[in-house]
């Protein structure tokens, strides 16, 4: 059991200290569109731990930025950060696989789940969550993963706190919910 628990350490260590490349190493402090003829997709976990419960949301823009779709999940649980975040880009991930949607900038605020994506796989649960958002990537094929402050992710952010009211829980195309009119008008202009 410590045996395992130093490899599970060591390799946490290694994807957290990996050097990135300039095109990666300086995140946004603004969200930004992307490369012509590629979706963006945020993702976002907001976690409420004194009720055990937690939102997943992602947020899905074209190359000039205009809203796509949008959803946010309510889950009951308790997730550390990273757990949430991960969790976050794989039903992201597993949605957009299901609409038939790929060649994508897939955008995170949790630069260690963004790390250990970019790193070899290790084993624990987290390491084995780690593979399906690899695996999912994959199968859509034109997956790119990218880490953003979380000021660049205010739209994700909205969707996800949305989740803890019944009202404001749900899945949109082509129309935004009112919540994230301005939060997309922004995002815009900046």
């Amino acid at each position: 059991m410590l045996r395992r628990s130093l490899v599970f350490l060591e390799n946490w260590k290694s994807a957290n200290l990996q050097t990135t490349n300039t095109a990666t190493s300086s995140p946004s402090d603004k969200w930004s569109r992307t490369g012509r003829g590629m979706l963006k997709l945020n993702t976002d976990a907001a976690l409420h731990s004194s009720s055990g419960t937690m939102s997943l949301s992602w947020v899905l823009r074209d190359d000039e930025g205009r809203f796509l779709a949008c959803k946010n999940m309510f889950v009951q649980g308790n997730y550390t950060v990273m757990e949430a975040g991960a969790l976050s880009v794989r039903e992201a991930l597993s949605w957009l696989l299901g609409i038939g949607m790929g060649n994508v900038e897939v955008e995170m605020d949790c630069q260690i789940v963004f790390n250990v994506l970019r790193s070899s796989s290790f084993s624990s649960s987290f390491g084995l969550l780690i593979d399906d958002v690899k695996e999912l990537a994959t199968a859509i094929g034109g997956v790119e993963f990218v880490y953003a402050r979380r000021s660049a992710n205010c739209a994700t952010d909205t969707v996800a706190r949305g989740a803890f009211s019944e009202t404001d829980r749900g899945e949109w195309f082509d129309t935004s919910p009112h919540f994230l009119v301005d939060c997309l008008d922004y995002d815009l202009m900046n």
